[in-house]
């Protein structure tokens, strides 16, 4: 495996300001020498949640494990939180996935193939760069090339996606808007239009803290832009599961549950070979 560790800042030349993180974590294969052929691989971007509050070491490397196993190359943003809000959050995100596709071709990394998955309010970060590519402050940075912020795929897990009070509860929009922004500028269901990615979105219907009606309502909205979508509810199950496993639980023996809801995995990475995201071999260099 090779492991680095990225500044965003640096590597961009981006005056840092409030920011004191904006770091990258970089899972990656490489090459065997032995082998008569090299591999291409597809790339995953993890946003961990945490309310913009702090960044879940639970859906941070435990994720990138799962799917580095399944032949992706991975990267974790660390990104800054509250009190710094909008818009550093969305330029990190953005310059995360900007860093992966320029060096695809170094790293071996399909350039058409770079999903993103989020978890709570790191499933809302990765539905602003999924929906709200063209935001002014990503323009700001990459101007013409803004396009290129917006994920292949998305994988939204327990995702904060609506302020509406009806649904919404804590304060991860009043995180992320810092009182920069207005909260409802950055709901991702109403952002979802036809040039999106497809999209697999999952959660919990007994979830409290981020309700069923979160995702519900943003597959609703890919559903009617005509964007693939798939939606998995299960109905056991809690808020932060993350990957289910001895790792990221906080009480042995496991709950049932979380063997109930592991598949979820599988089946977004089964998702995501239906378009496309599977190794490929080519001639070496």
């Amino acid at each position: 495996m090779i492991r680095e560790e990225i500044d965003l800042y640096d590597y961009f030349h981006r005056p840092r300001g409030k920011a004191v993180s904006g770091t990258l974590a970089a899972f990656r294969h490489g090459q065997m020498n032995e082998m008569p052929v090299r591999t291409v691989r597809p790339a995953m971007l993890v946003l961990p949640g945490g309310g913009y509050g702090f960044v879940s070491q639970r859906e941070a490397e435990p994720v990138a494990m799962e799917y580095y196993a399944q032949g992706f190359d991975v990267f974790v943003l660390d990104y800054d939180v509250a009190p710094v809000g909008y818009p550093v959050q969305l330029e990190e995100a953005a310059m995360a996935m900007m860093y992966i596709r320029r060096n695809a071709d170094a790293f071996d990394i399909l350039p058409d193939k770079v999903a993103a998955i989020g978890f709570s309010a790191g499933g809302h970060l990765l539905g602003c760069i999924g929906t709200i590519w063209n935001d002014p402050a990503v323009k700001e940075i990459f101007g013409g090339e803004s396009e290129k912020v917006r994920p292949d795929a998305s994988v939204y897990s327990y995702a904060v996606v609506s302020p509406d009070p009806a649904i919404y509860r804590g304060n991860t929009f009043k995180n992320f808007c810092g009182g920069n922004a207005s909260p409802h500028d950055y709901a991702i269901d109403a952002n979802v239009g036809k040039d999106c990615r497809p999209a697999f979105i999952w959660g919990n219907s007994p979830d409290r803290t981020v309700l069923p009606e979160h995702a519900v309502r943003l597959y609703l909205a890919y559903l009617a832009a005509g964007v693939p979508v798939e939606l998995h509810l299960f109905r056991e199950g809690w808020h932060g599961m993350t990957v289910c496993s001895a790792e990221t639980e906080g009480e042995l023996p496991m709950n049932p549950a979380c063997d109930y809801v592991r598949p979820w995995i599988g089946l977004s990475v089964n998702f995501l070979k239906t378009l496309g995201f599977v190794p490929e071999k080519r001639e070496k260099r």
